[in-house]
């Protein structure tokens, strides 16, 4: 009877270890706590958990290792998370930086991640021509992984692999940023692109299922699928162009996992930006390819949040402050068309539109429509900087990161523009941007304005 309860006990343990080692557990003690929730931010998605007397348990399944932020307000922290860790991160909400700590799974790396910054290139680096910035990449690749090879993380660390991996592939994609990003700063129309600039790409398409938890990984991957699909590569619409990368990549990668993530990388990313309509082949061919339990229902849920921004619905509200701290809300604009910029000071793209954005606002001065500006910096401080230099018109406010109004409209990447209508309805949730053809044409076909 007693060999028989030990042996009942011990099962017990062992099954409630190996349902432990299947997710990812993370608890979070907020001393002093201000706000009632935290923030993780993974896979371009934004998650928020709720606070209970500064104290939450996350239970993160499915996942096999997760490069992610941890944001308290305006304040954030990188960590690394892979399938087994039971994490603790506490804080005091007093002074985040210096009193966040982390223990339980890959310490090392979490220290490595906040102290070790992988940072973009300079633009006069774009203008070098095409083996001289070949060259300049390959260097900046071997000199981060020598960084990294300085922590001496153990040879059959993950995080180690994952991480040269992520370098490596942050940098690879600046390889297809070169050609558009060379013409815009050179204005030379007569470079071409030579074999080695292509075959430079194929040196870099492998499957790898560990990299296969790499965002830098998936977006070069899917990238280069467009072009290198002769079928596809010339499809520039935005819909048409992702059908085409999901099947080429269907039909030619032959890693179950890599397939998985990339086909669900792509549709997730376009339902969350573009909403559920008109997207019946979008999901037969997610349905043919993926059929992980785990992605499956993330890519539900996706559909499913996406109402909150359907068109013709009532827009999520947002709350901002004026460079005098005037608070507004969306309310104050009701009876005019809004313009809405989604923007950051260290976001490059943002910055592009500027120009384009004076002229649209200048165009339509007088008539029925405001453009504002919200600003998602983490910093208050580099956004008041930027305001008051004068570069900026229309009305601009502070949001800060990490909003419900972000949440809401699905905001994984900017800059983003939404049209709602005088009665603060959705017109379009990822509207033209003031660069694009079409943004006149628009503005103009709208009644009133």
């Amino acid at each position: 009877m007693k060999n028989r309860i030990l042996s009942l006990l011990m099962f017990l343990f062992v099954a409630l270890q190996m349902q432990a080692a299947d997710g990812i557990t993370v608890k979070f003690d907020v001393k002093n706590p201000v706000l009632t929730n935290v923030v993780l931010v993974y896979h371009m998605s934004v998650n928020e958990f709720q606070l209970v007397d500064g104290k939450a348990t996350v239970q993160l399944d499915g996942e096999d290792a997760l490069y992610a932020k941890v944001y308290y307000g305006e304040k954030s922290k990188d960590v690394y998370l892979q399938r087994g860790d039971e994490m603790n991160i506490s804080f005091d909400a007093n002074d985040f930086d210096n009193t966040f700590s982390v223990k339980g799974g890959n310490e090392k790396a979490v220290d490595y991640l906040n102290k070790i910054k992988v940072l973009g290139l300079p633009d006069n680096v774009y203008t070098q021509p095409w083996s001289q910035f070949k060259k300049t990449v390959e260097n900046k690749i071997a000199s981060m992984k020598r960084l990294l090879k300085v922590r001496k993380f153990a040879a059959d660390d993950k995080f180690l692999k994952m991480e040269e991996g992520r370098i490596t592939y942050f940098y690879a994609n600046a390889f297809l940023m070169y050609p558009v990003s060379h013409l815009y700063l050179t204005g030379d129309t007569t470079m071409q692109l030579g074999k080695d600039y292509y075959d430079t790409l194929r040196q870099y398409v492998k499957e790898d299922d560990d990299y296969a938890d790499i965002d830098e990984y998936r977006n070069y991957m899917i990238e280069t699928s467009h072009v290198f699909d002769e079928a596809g590569k010339d499809i520039r619409q935005q819909y048409p162009k992702v059908l085409a990368e999901m099947s080429y990549i269907g039909d030619n990668m032959q890693s179950d996992k890599v397939r998985e993530a990339l086909i669900h990388f792509l549709a997730f990313t376009y339902v969350e930006g573009n909403g559920t309509d008109n997207i019946t082949d979008l999901q037969n061919l997610y349905y043919t390819y993926v059929t992980s339990p785990y992605l499956n229902d993330l890519f539900k849920k996706a559909c499913a949040k996406w109402d909150k921004a359907a068109v013709g619905r009532p827009s999520p509200l947002f709350k901002g402050v004026d460079i005098n701290g005037k608070e507004m809300t969306l309310r104050d604009f009701r009876g005019k068309y809004v313009y809405i910029d989604i923007w950051a000071t260290w976001c490059g793209p943002c910055q592009k539109e500027l120009p384009f954005l004076k002229k649209v606002e200048q165009k339509y001065k007088g008539r029925n429509i405001v453009f504002v500006g919200l600003s998602i910096d983490a910093d208050k401080a580099k956004w008041e900087a930027r305001v008051r230099s004068g570069a900026l018109s229309g009305i601009q406010l502070y949001i800060g990161k990490g909003t419900k109004f972000q949440s809401d409209y699905r905001i994984s990447g900017i800059p983003r523009f939404i049209l709602l209508d005088p009665n603060g309805r959705i017109v379009n949730p990822d509207m033209a941007r003031p660069s694009s053809d079409d943004i006149v044409k628009i503005l103009d076909s709208m009644p009133g304005l």
